[in-house]
């Protein structure tokens, strides 16, 4: 499992995040590290898919930072973690 790079926008304010997933026992969990285009963010967490059928997400190791932010934000985090993977790159 290779780390990529995912790319989103929320609130009208770009996000880039660098996404390293690994293997934690029989699922794969993402750590992610997101910074905002403007430098004010720099957030780190640990995001797997989680609930029925695995259509949400759910997220660990969450800072102060992040705190801040909805969970629609967190949300978008996943969903941009899943359209990437879904694309078979």
């Amino acid at each position: 499992m290779n780390e990529f790079v995912i790319d989103f926008v929320y609130e009208q304010k770009h996000f880039s995040g660098l996404v390293i997933p690994r293997e934690q026992g029989s699922e794969i969990v993402y750590t992610v590290k997101v910074e905002s285009q403007d430098q004010e963010l720099n957030l780190d967490l640990i995001a797997n898919p989680c609930g029925d059928g695995k259509m949400e997400w759910c997220f660990s190791g969450i800072t102060s930072e992040a705190q801040r932010y909805d969970s629609a934000f967190l949300q978008e985090i996943g969903e941009a973690i899943e359209k990437y993977e879904t694309s078979g790159q």
